[in-house]
C-alpha cells in the first residue's frame, strides 16, 4: 500500500468519523402533533377527494363528527365550503 492510499484512506475514516459526530451531537428536532392542549379537541388532515381537488377533512372528537370542506373555486371569494359531514360514532358502531 503506498502513502498516496493510505492518506485517502484515513481521510475517508475522519470524515466518516466527523458525520458520525454531527449526526449524534445534533439530532433533528422531534415533531409533536398538537402541541396545544389537546387542540381543542378536533384534528385537521388534508387530502384529494378527485383529480385536483383537495379538502379538508375536520374530525370534531367530542361529538365524534367529521366535517369536509372543500375550497371555493371562485378566484374573488377564496373561502372554505362546508361540503358535509358524517357522524362516525353511527359509521363505527353499526347503527347501535
Amino acid at each position: 500500500m503506498n502513502k498516496r492510499t493510505l492518506i485517502v484512506m484515513l481521510t475517508g475514516v475522519n470524515l466518516l468519523l466527523l458525520a458520525t459526530l454531527v449526526l449524534v451531537a445534533f439530532p433533528p428536532p422531534a415533531a409533536h402533533a398538537q402541541a396545544a392542549p389537546l387542540g381543542q379537541n378536533y384534528s385537521m388532515v388534508a387530502g384529494e377527494i378527485r383529480d385536483g381537488v383537495d379538502a379538508l377533512y375536520l374530525i370534531d372528537l367530542p361529538r365524534r363528527r367529521l366535517h369536509v370542506l372543500v375550497p371555493n373555486r371562485d378566484l374573488n371569494n377564496r373561502r372554505m365550503i362546508y361540503a358535509g359531514g358524517r357522524d362516525l360514532q353511527r359509521d363505527f358502531r353499526g347503527g347501535r
